[in-house]
């Protein structure tokens, strides 16, 4: 039984009910990160949509008065460069009317490129402020690379980032874009990775999230990843 009544309904009605991939065991993290004692306030957004079924879950820790971003090439599939997914603004409208929490009344759709200039800029501009931000769009390096700074620069100070696909073996541009970003000294650092996820957050706070999940009953192991020991979930 989960602690946050709106993820148990999720799980409980809707989960199973939306196209795409997400390991349930998110829901158990996701409720552990919102018993921490920071990080209370502000929106979600993701960085590839699909059909919903992740968005929803982050979108389910989110009060009302927050707006939350979606961003997707949806029908624009020609930009779609790796195939890296099938965005479909139709079925995620619908995904939010029949299982959202909010039913898409905070949430604000971007159609379009992550990368794309004016979009980013356009973003760092509106965007209020962010408690989690997951990116699961285009798997180049170019485009993880992209996304990771466009995260540093729109999540909150203690705000969670989630990065998709991180030991896909199909998708290994995430990986060579997380490793370049990395070693790059960013402010933005992992802590944990899991459920095919890495979570990072900025540096001030990475120490606490670091011992938040070490001593946890999530941690199986701590690893070393790029010079950074996380938790291995």
């Amino acid at each position: 039984m989960l602690n946050n009544a709106f993820l148990q309904n999720y799980i409980n009605t809707g989960f199973d009910k939306v196209e795409g991939w997400c390991d349930p065991t998110l829901f158990k993290i996701m409720d552990f990160l919102e018993n921490a004692e920071i990080n209370k306030l502000g929106g979600c957004l993701e960085i590839g949509i699909h059909h919903g079924k992740f968005f929803i879950l982050l979108n389910s820790l989110i009060d009302r008065q927050f707006d939350s971003y979606a961003i997707d090439l949806f029908d624009a599939q020609e930009f779609n460069i790796d195939r890296s997914g099938l965005g479909s603004l139709q079925a995620f409208k619908q995904n939010l009317v029949n299982f959202d929490r909010h039913q898409g009344e905070n949430t604000k759709i971007i159609s379009g490129d992550s990368t794309d200039s004016k979009l980013i800029r356009d973003l760092s501009e509106h965007v209020g402020t962010i408690r989690y931000l997951s990116i699961d769009g285009g798997h180049t390096p170019e485009h993880t690379i992209s996304d990771l700074n466009l995260a540093s620069t729109l999540v909150n100070n203690q705000g969670v980032v989630i990065l998709d696909d991180i030991l896909n073996h199909h998708w290994l541009g995430v990986l060579e874009g997380a490793s370049s970003f990395l070693n790059n000294k960013p402010t933005l650092l992992p802590f944990a990775i899991g459920s095919n996820k890495l979570f990072l957050s900025k540096i001030s706070c990475n120490p606490y999230y670091f011992k938040l999940f070490s001593n946890s009953h999530f941690n199986t192991k701590i690893v070393s990843f790029f010079g950074y020991p996380i938790v291995a979930i």
